[in-house]
């Protein structure tokens, strides 16, 4: 990519706008379908066009619907509207890759370097980065956009500046003819902003256009942009040179003082202005398009196929786990090897060959297989919440199942080292029928389970995206789930409407598996001859009596993972509900 001059005299119209409105939705009470709060118009009846090369400035006050405009522009907005937006022609919405927006707040995965993440981005939206002509591509670009420099440092080290025009590079590799961004001198300095402008202005040198919504930008800045829209109460009431907006104010008798911000100026007049000087402002604004350029044929849009996708987004994930290591074998240490150690020690001795054992038995397998569910589940809880703006700002990089196939798979490290080292430490002094096997019995299982257990998480994770939520539905969720494992009454007594429930406790599978691993091995328990209760004579009885399967291997099996596809459905169906919100900007 060459960042060179290579516009022509005479530009004509790319994107044309006519009778734009934008609304929010009324919303009604759910059960009298009462309007609790009314529908607002954001834009109202916008028209105009932007011309090829052109570098174009959105003033205007808060609220004026400025961002609202832009997302418009760029056909990623989800609200309801009417009216058309055309780029060369066909509505924008159906040209993807042609436009791009850069948005004001920078987001990216925690723990990437800038040449990690522009190469991921890369192999998403171009292709295979160990090709010559992608390889030189990306190696131009960086050069152009001055990130040669820091292209091994990590992302949460840079600069403001710098993390700007990394979110301009990521928008540019697939070659937009527009892009759109959303304050991109937020936050900067005098220095960076005008960096992050005057590499904006390159753009438009070979025919992009440029469209920014600026908050207050200093005379210098203003003076990059070769125009200026003006924008108060959704409404375009200017689009054009500085000089015409300039005459344009005088004819209102509105001059702007010697040495004062030209961009402040107008601002604070259109906040002021009367019904009346809009009006007149509004009728001295009249759009003149010429007949829009044909747009050009582009090629489809570049979409990795569905396993590379996967691949991609888990390497992405394995670079962040390996840089966070240490953090994760604290938690390891704190969560799983300090409360392992606690229970093992309580148990010690114990044989589940009398009486007095069966009980210490059932409560050893139960807090083995709590530990693990539990531990796994809330671990997973909180996995959207935390790059649920990054997966929105990605929508359609990658698609939705691929980022959930991903999220799981990233869990299985855990899923394996936690259920290993918890069953490793608390049957370390626990006397179990053929030791090593057993341990090994109860590890594949509760390894199975945890996997099942993470999906329950993200599952419950992805339905209630709201902190607030998760924490007073998931305690709801895990009391039934937990109470059908059978440690806390027989689950064979429960009532037939009851008897559904269990099949989808990830809880009850695992304690079904470890308990028919350890008490079909005792043939024989021990019961005195002066009892009063009832005594179990072997581990058969056990399970009976507790209401667990005779065919455990594939009911457990197939249960476990039919529990993993139930959470997993409505975790998908979660993310695809933030998916459709649209865009993150």
């Amino acid at each position: 990519m060459e960042l060179s001059d290579t516009s022509e005299e005479g530009s004509r119209s790319v994107i044309r706008i006519s009778g734009l409105s934008v609304w929010t939705p009324e919303e009604k009470s759910w059960w009298r379908r009462k309007v609790i709060k009314p529908s607002t118009l954001i834009l109202n009846n916008i028209s105009g066009c932007i011309k090829e090369g052109e570098f174009a400035a959105i003033l205007g006050p808060s609220g004026a619907g400025k961002t609202t405009f832009l997302v418009s522009l760029a056909g990623k907005c989800q609200m309801p509207t009417r009216g058309v937006v055309t780029l060369g022609g066909r509505d924008v919405r159906l040209t993807q890759g042609a436009v791009e927006i850069v948005p004001q707040h920078d987001v990216f995965m925690p723990g990437l370097t800038v040449d990690e993440h522009l190469v991921f981005m890369t192999e998403l939206k171009v292709g295979n980065c160990k090709t010559d002509r992608v390889k030189r591509m990306l190696r131009d670009l960086m050069k152009e956009m001055n990130l040669k420099n820091i292209a091994r440092t990590n992302i949460s080290k840079l600069s403001g500046g710098e993390k700007r025009l990394l979110s301009l590079t990521t928008s540019l590799l697939s070659s937009p003819q527009i892009l759109m961004c959303d304050e991109p001198t937020t936050g900067l300095d005098s220095y960076n902003a005008l960096l992050v402008v005057d590499t904006l202005k390159k753009l438009t040198l070979c025919g992009k256009a440029v469209i920014c919504t600026v908050h207050q930008p200093s005379m210098d800045l203003l003076k990059q942009f070769s125009s200026i829209m003006l924008m108060a109460d959704g409404k375009l009431l200017f689009h054009g040179s500085h000089d015409e907006c300039k005459d344009m104010f005088e004819s209102l008798n509105l001059y702007c003082p010697k040495n004062y911000n030209p961009a402040e100026f107008y601002i604070r007049e259109v906040s002021r202005l009367s019904p009346e000087l809009t009006g007149k402002m509004e009728a001295t604004y009249q759009p003149l398009c010429d007949t829009p350029n044909e747009f050009p044929a582009r090629k489809p849009v570049y979409r990795r196929n569905w396993f590379k996708q996967v691949q991609l987004l888990l390497w992405r994930s394995s670079l962040t786990f390996s840089r966070d290591l240490k953090g994760q074998l604290f938690q390891l240490f704190v969560n799983v090897v300090v409360t392992s150690l606690v229970i093992g020690t309580c148990y010690v001795g114990i044989s589940g060959t009398s009486q007095r054992g069966v009980q210490d038995l059932r409560g050893l397998l139960w807090l083995m297989t709590s530990e693990v569910c539990f531990a796994l589940a809330y671990s997973a809880l909180f996995a959207f919440e935390e790059d649920l703006s990054l997966f929105k700002r990605e929508v359609g990089t990658y698609s939705c199942s691929s980022y959930y196939v991903a999220r799981l798979l990233g869990y299985v490290p855990r899923c394996v080292a936690w259920p290993l080292v918890l069953v490793l430490l608390m049957t370390l002094a626990v006397q179990l029928p053929q030791h090593a096997l057993t341990a090994t019995k109860f590890f594949v299982t509760l390894s199975f389970a945890a996997v099942a257990a993470s999906a329950y998480g993200l599952g419950m994770g992805a339905l209630f995206t709201s902190t607030g939520a998760m924490g007073d539905v998931m305690p709801c969720a895990d009391l039934p789930l937990f109470l059908m494992s059978g440690a806390f009454l027989r689950v064979s007594s429960l009532p037939f409407w009851l008897q559904p429930l269990r099949f989808l406790s990830h809880f009850y599978y695992a304690m079904d598996a470890v308990s028919n691993i350890y008490w079909r091995q005792i043939g024989h328990i021990d019961c005195p001859t002066n009892s009063t209760s009832v005594c179990f004579n072997d581990g058969a009885s056990v399970l009976v009596e507790a209401g667990y399967s005779t065919n455990f291997i594939l009911q457990d099996s197939l249960g476990m993972l039919g529990v993993t596809v139930f959470w997993s459905i409505l975790a998908y169906y979660g993310l695809k509900r933030e998916e459709k919100k649209g865009y993150a900007y």
